[in-house]
C-alpha cells in the first residue's frame, strides 16, 4: 500500500498548528496537539473520497485564512503581500 499526502493536507496541518499557537498552546501540549492534528488529517485524507476531501480542505483553509490563523502571504515568503518584508 502506497500512502501519499495531498499538499493541501500539509498546508491544513500547518494552518491548524498556527491556530493552536495563536490560541496560546505551547510546549509539550502543542507538540502533542500538532501530532494529533497531523495523524487525524492524514487518516481523514485516506478515508474520504477525493472530491469530499478537497471540499473539506478548501473550507478549512478558507476559514483559517479569513480568521487570520493562517497567513498565505507567509507561505509565499511575504513578498507579494508585504513588499517591505
Amino acid at each position: 500500500m502506497t500512502v501519499t499526502i495531498d499538499p493541501m493536507v500539509a498546508v491544513a496541518i500547518l494552518g491548524l498548528v498556527n491556530a493552536m499557537k495563536a490560541l496560546g498552546l505551547t510546549g509539550k501540549a502543542l507538540t502533542l496537539v500538532s501530532m494529533l492534528i497531523g495523524v487525524g488529517l492524514s487518516v481523514l485524507a485516506q478515508l474520504l473520497e477525493p472530491g469530499v476531501l478537497q471540499v473539506v480542505l478548501v473550507g478549512l483553509l478558507g476559514g483559517l485564512a479569513a480568521s487570520g490563523f493562517y497567513d498565505f502571504g507567509a507561505m509565499l515568503g511575504g513578498k507579494v503581500l508585504n513588499p517591505k518584508g
